[in-house]
C-alpha cells in the first residue's frame, strides 16, 4: 500500500502481519502520519519496521503516542523492560538461572499482562543485539482462528470464562514461586472469546496464562485450552519475523498471540527493549465478561 509521500505498507503474513518502509520512526509522527499507522495497525495486528535503530528514548515517545504505557513489572519506576542474557558486567547470564528460566517462558505463546483486569493494548519490540542463529518471534492471528471455527463451534465457545494465572504459567519452566509472590499476582478471569474494542471483530483470546475454565472440571478446561491454543498456532495463522539488529515490530493484544523462539543461551546474547501500552478497561466486570466494542462506542 504505496502512500503519496508516507510509508509504504505490505502485507507479510496470510491474513495479518505487515512491513512498514520509508519511514523513520526516530522522528515524531505528526497527526496525519500516526492516523496512517494506526488504521495499519488495526488492520494488520503486528507491524515490522526494519533497522530503525532507536534509542529507548525514542521507542518510549514512538510508543506513547498510541497511549499511555505500563510500567516494566521488574521496575515500577520505568517503562521500558530490558529481556536480555547478558548480566551488567557482561557476562552471559546462567540459563539455569531463575532470572533465565522467567524470561524463557516468553517462548510460551501468550498475549502480554493478561495478569491485568486491564491487559495490554499494543506492545513495541526492539531487537538490540541478536544470535547468529534462532531468536525469532512468532505471531499467530487469533481472529483469523476465531473466523475459521464453525459456528456451532463459535457458539458453543462465545461466552466462556477462562481463569488466567502468570505464575502457573511460568512454573511450566520449573520455578518455584513464595507465598507472598502468589499473593502479589492472584489468577485472574478473562472470556474465551474477545471482541475488539475498535474493530468490533471477535477473536479467541487463549494463552500460556490460561489456565482452567470457569465452572468446568480442571481436566476438561485443560484439555479444551491446550486444543485452543494448537489450533491458533497451526500454520496458516503464525508469521515468523528474523529480527535483524535495530527492528521494532508492534502488535496488537487483542487479537494475536506471540513467542519466542529458543537460541543457545550459554553462548550467544539476545537483546530485546519491549515497552506495553495499557489497557483502556478490564475484559470483566462483577463477573461478567464486558463487551469491548460496545463498552468503546458508548465512550467514543
Amino acid at each position: 500500500m504505496p502512500l503519496d509521500g508516507g510509508p509504504r505498507i505490505t502485507r507479510l503474513g496470510e491474513t495479518f502481519f505487515a512491513e512498514v518502509t520509508e519511514i523513520h520512526l526516530g522522528k515524531p509522527l505528526n497527526d496525519k502520519l500516526f492516523e496512517v499507522l494506526h488504521q495499519a495497525a488495526l488492520e494488520h495486528a503486528v507491524l515490522a519496521f526494519k533497522v530503525q535503530h532507536l534509542t529507548d528514548e525514542q521507542q518510549v515517545e514512538f510508543s506513547k503516542r498510541f497511549g499511555p504505557l505500563e510500567d516494566d513489572l521488574m521496575d515500577p519506576t520505568q517503562h521500558m523492560a530490558f529481556m536480555s542474557n547478558r548480566e551488567a558486567d557482561g557476562s552471559l547470564r546462567d540459563p539455569d538461572s531463575r532470572l533465565s528460566k522467567f524470561l524463557r517462558s516468553n517462548q510460551q505463546w501468550h498475549s502480554d499482562s493478561t495478569f491485568y483486569q486491564a491487559p495490554a493494548r499494543y506492545s513495541f519490540l526492539s531487537a538490540r543485539q541478536m544470535p547468529a542463529t534462532g531468536g525469532a518471534t512468532q505471531w499467530a492471528d487469533l481472529q483469523a482462528a476465531w473466523a475459521a471455527l464453525p459456528a456451532s463451534r463459535q457458539a458453543e465457545l462465545d461466552g466462556l470464562i477462562l481463569e488466567h494465572d502468570f505464575q502457573r504459567s511460568r512454573m511450566k519452566e520449573g520455578l518455584v514461586f513464595t507465598d507472598e509472590e502468589r499473593a502479589k499476582w492472584p489468577p485472574l478471569r478473562h472470556p474465551l472469546v474477545r471482541r475488539h474494542e475498535e474493530t468490533g471483530a471477535k477473536c479467541l483470546y487463549v494463552g500460556s496464562q490460561a489456565e482452567t475454565v470457569v465452572g468446568w472440571p480442571e481436566d476438561e478446561g485443560k484439555a479444551l485450552i491446550d486444543e485452543l491454543r494448537a489450533f491458533c498456532a497451526e500454520d496458516r495463522f503464525v508469521h515468523t519475523h528474523e529480527w535483524d539488529e535495530g527492528d521494532i515490530v508492534m502488535w496488537d493484544n487483542r487479537r494475536v498471540n506471540h513467542r519466542g523462539r529458543p537460541w543457545d543461551e550459554g553462548a550467544e546474547a539476545r537483546i530485546m527493549h519491549r515497552t506495553s501500552g495499557r489497557g483502556t478497561g478490564p475484559t470483566m466486570v462483577d463477573g461478567a465478561a464486558v463487551d469491548e466494542y460496545a463498552r468503546w462506542q458508548a465512550l467514543s
